[in-house]
């Protein structure tokens, strides 16, 4: 699985590879904390053509996802009325509080994406755009 995401310091694009579905907290703490106040998005790349976007707002976060025939959905979290921002390759992105849900949960079926394992993706309510 490819991943990459902005470098808000180095203005640049840094892309790698997550082999395990743990991995992915590890990558967020590391994005987190390279801009507090908005942080860089993470983006990654199925071999089958899916991808998704992650996009995380303090204990917040909003997924985006691209099926391989290009269908697009967000994650549906609860009623939340701030808008949630974050930095999508050096653009601020800004997308409806009701689009978040919990980090944990965003980490988890990110990983299971991963992991490629399926059923992650019943605990956390997708939509399609």
């Amino acid at each position: 699985m490819r991943f990459r995401y902005f470098d808000p310091h180095q203005q640049s694009t840094v892309q790698g590879d997550l082999t395990e579905g743990a991995e992915v907290a590890e990558l967020v703490a590391l994005v987190t904390q390279l801009r507090e106040d908005c942080s860089p998005a993470l983006e990654l790349t199925g071999r089958d053509g899916t991808s998704l976007v992650l996009g995380v707002s303090h204990d917040r976060a909003v997924v985006l996802w691209t099926s391989a025939d290009g269908t697009t959905s967000h994650s549906v979290g609860g009623p939340h009325d701030e808008r949630v921002i974050f930095d999508y390759f050096g653009a601020f992105t800004q997308v409806p509080g009701h689009y978040t849900v919990p980090l944990a949960a965003a980490v988890s079926a990110v990983g299971g994406y991963v992991d490629g394992r399926p059923g992650a993706w019943p605990c956390l309510p997708l939509a399609v755009d």
